[in-house]
């Protein structure tokens, strides 16, 4: 079995650090130079303010899944590739989930608690998907249940303190969820049906007044190729490709006018089919924990009954040493791997008992009943790898 340590000394997989600048040093550093007020600016955030420059008028775009895997197979002259400034750091785990609501707070995941796709909620006795706000296993709206945003996402969100006109533009299918809603903290959105229609609305935003402007942009599109079709097939370039010439629409209509810094919630590490790891009902396994695992299949979360922790990390190890190390969360904590500092007492019980870290191309997930077992992605994410966690900050 491979130590985390000894997998971050060799490279394996990397090691958050504060001292690293990531995606949470980004948001702070847009937030600080949109005048937003008690932003921590850190040495990276710093550093972060002195690239992007001032700017009245400031766009961040999220590209969903374009890792450094990605940025490194760009054509030299492409829009991306030129305006490529440095590499980042995705959150922990790197899994949109986790990345947007860092965007949205600034936080990362251990304050604001999203652990995953899938996060746990003990003192509600439900296992919530939280981008879509809806229970695990039926799909039902948590508002059903009487469950409000702030139940689950316990932080206060960045649009609201922003002294400047905002402007959030994602998905047309996405802009009025309440996980949305909650992100924008009231503030304008807008819900695309295309990519150049989501330019025409950030070129209008801009132009629509002289004062001070942000805005976030959101696209899903490479992610959602790349787990069909894996990381390195060859229809993903040409799709980055053609959303950079979109951006460079938006650059150049609006000239020095605006600063546009984009980057990456994570990247993707294609894990073959035979490398995924289910589990079904009535496995042994399953026995020992309260809940199925939750958090991602790159980074499971696994809540254990009392008194069995010794015998699912005995029957753990005996089935998955040999791709992934089982973590107890203390130590997950100490190492502060889902942020710096302890976890937040509101959140802690979230992370369960065991975190269980893959140190090569392979997954972990619970299988329900009913589902096709074809339905797997070929490209994944939420782990430690280089893959998944060098992203790219480019600035316009």
């Amino acid at each position: 079995m491979a130590g985390l340590d000894e997998c971050f000394a060799d490279g394996v997989l990397i090691r958050p650090s504060p001292q690293q600048a990531n995606l949470v040093s980004l948001i702070r550093a847009i937030a600080a130079v949109a005048s937003v007020e008690d932003v921590p600016v850190s040495p990276p955030v710093r550093e972060l303010i002195d690239l992007i420059g001032p700017a009245d008028h400031m766009l961040f775009v999220l590209l969903d899944g374009l890792g450094m895997n990605l940025v490194d197979r760009l054509p030299p002259g492409s829009f991306l590739a030129r305006t490529f400034r440095r590499e980042l750091l995705a959150t922990c785990p790197s899994t949109t989930a986790c990345a947007l609501t860092s965007i949205a707070t600034t936080e990362h995941a251990n304050r604001h608690g999203v652990t995953g796709w899938f996060t746990h909620l003990p003192h509600l006795g439900i296992t919530a998907t939280v981008l879509p706000f809806t229970e695990r296993f039926s799909g039902e709206p948590l508002g059903k249940r009487g469950i409000r945003v702030e139940h689950v996402l316990p932080l206060p969100t960045l649009c609201p303190r922003m002294p400047r006109r905002t402007l959030t533009v994602v998905p047309a299918p996405l802009a009025n969820t309440a996980y949305n809603n909650y992100c924008r903290g009231g503030t304008p959105g807008f819900g695309y049906t295309s990519l150049p229609e989501a330019i025409d609305a950030l070129v209008a935003h801009v132009r629509a007044d002289a004062s001070p402007s942000y805005a976030h942009l959101y696209l899903p599109e490479v992610d959602s190729m790349c787990h069909k079709l894996g990381a390195d097939h060859p229809s993903v370039v040409p799709l980055v490709e053609g959303i950079g010439t979109e951006l460079e629409r938006l650059a150049e209509a609006m000239g020095n006018r605006i600063r546009i810094a984009i980057s990456a919630d994570h990247g993707l590490i294609d894990v073959p089919k035979s490398d995924q790891a289910l589990l079904f009902a009535g496995d042994p396994l399953l026995e020992l924990l309260s809940v199925p695992p939750s958090g991602d299949a790159r980074m499971p979360v696994f809540h254990v009954r009392p008194g069995q922790h010794a015998a699912f990390e005995a029957a753990f190890d005996e089935r998955y040493s040999d791709r992934m190390a089982l973590v107890d969360t203390p130590q997950v904590e100490r190492m502060q791997l889902f942020g710096p500092g302890a976890l937040s007492p509101k959140v802690r019980d979230r992370f369960g008992d065991f975190v269980a870290f893959p140190f090569r191309a392979a997954t972990l997930a619970y299988h329900p009943p009913n589902k096709p077992v074809g339905e797997l992605f070929l490209a994944v994410h939420a782990g430690l790898s280089p893959q998944e966690m060098r992203v790219p900050l480019c600035v316009w």
